[in-house]
């Protein structure tokens, strides 16, 4: 299950701690600005995000690459998203991330 494998950053944290925070981790956040936006954007972040992205959404787009994907747990569809793939170090993070918009 994608939701075991997964540690919510918590940005007050992640900012004090950016310096020592464990590199193995892999971690999601809600990266849209606070406020009112059209979209949410989800980032996953880390060496295992596109494994646990792939249980969600399936086969994983090329990198820098938009595809739609029907999101799904446990056969259930979930919603549909727009997703991105970025490998390290051509990323907002420097690692391995995976956005859904």
């Amino acid at each position: 299950m994608a939701s075991e494998w997964l540690r919510p950053a918590q940005p007050s944290v992640a900012v004090r701690k950016s310096a020592t925070r464990d590199m193995t981790d892999t971690i999601f956040a809600l990266a849209t600005a606070a406020g009112r936006a059209a979209v949410a954007v989800v980032r996953v972040s880390g060496p295992r995000s596109t494994e646990i992205t792939s249980t969600l959404c399936g086969r994983l787009p090329p990198p820098r690459v938009a595809a739609v994907r029907l999101l799904r747990h446990g056969g259930v569809v979930l919603d549909e998203a727009l997703v991105l793939r970025f490998e390290r170090p051509a990323s907002y993070t420097g690692e391995d991330s995976v956005e859904f918009h």
